[in-house]
């Protein structure tokens, strides 16, 4: 039976040629998908709505500063883009950034994700890990488990669960939203991912990137003296959550071959 999945391409522009070439890409492999008009934080700081919150402390104590308003309109706009496929019920929801191209076989792949009900399954990261490969997907794709965060929100799939477990989490916003994806083990958000990816970015910018920050704010002296505890605590959820999930990452190794045509991998 066809999963009820929502399929969107954020973008501030959805006339921009390569977000319409994703659509149509998306259409011709067999896929529903349309636009999500991103959050705008060029010209100023996004207003939050109901039930989104700044966890500053937070922000400063890890990162040292607060989001740019570049970045908390990205955060916005993939936070955004999955509350209202979670409101509307779908089964799933799949998210493109705009700067994002398909694999030749990214819609076979596709739906066979929509039949193993994960709660995350990233079609593309930036970073390469350790990893556990548990099994064929379509053709020479599998399916993988990093042992940590791979980096990137450009292309993704979350099911129900995933998109509950995001959404009460993240509206607490104190750093970009592919961090806390990375941070998946401080709400037990369990990620796959696609090896080789299905999806891969173009060298241009995205028009939901992050831009240099602008704000002024720095550490105080109480952020300064929390970062080393706060950092021992995200590091002790961390083994935590390895040690009740072991058999997941069991035999984790790196990738012998390229994974992707990201020029930024690393």
């Amino acid at each position: 039976m066809q999963k009820k999945y929502l399929c969107r391409v954020i973008s501030l522009n959805k006339d921009a040629e390569n977000t319409q070439k994703l659509i149509s890409d998306l259409t011709t492999q067999g896929i529903n998908a349309d636009v999500f008009d991103a959050v705008d934080g060029r010209d100023g700081e996004p207003s939050l709505e109901r039930g989104e919150y700044f966890r500053d402390t937070l922000a400063m104590i890890r990162h040292g500063k607060r989001l740019t308003n570049s970045e908390l309109g990205c955060y916005l706009s993939h936070f955004r883009a999955v509350k209202q496929a979670y409101d509307e019920g779908y089964e799933y929801a799949c998210l493109f950034e705009d700067d994002v191209v398909i694999e030749s076989l990214f819609g076979d792949v596709f739906k066979v994700l929509l039949e193993k009900d994960l709660d995350m399954v990233r079609l593309m990261s930036l970073k390469l890990r350790k990893r556990k490969v548990l099994g064929p997907l379509f053709d020479k794709h599998c399916l993988v488990r990093q042992e940590r965060g791979g980096l990137g929100a450009q292309a993704y799939l979350l099911n129900r669960t995933g998109m509950k477990k995001f959404l009460d989490y993240g509206c607490g916003i104190y750093e970009p939203v592919d961090k806390v994806f990375d941070h998946f083990f401080l709400f037990d958000l369990n990620v796959f991912a696609v090896e080789p990816h299905v999806a891969f970015e173009l060298l241009h910018e995205t028009s939901v990137a992050k831009r240099p920050p602008v704000h002024s704010d720095s550490p105080n002296l109480w952020h300064r003296l929390m970062f080393h505890p706060v950092k021992l605590w995200f590091s002790l959820c961390r083994h935590i959550y390895r040690l009740r999930h072991r058999q997941a990452f069991l035999d984790a190794e790196m990738p012998d071959a390229s994974i992707s045509k990201t020029t930024r991998k690393h």
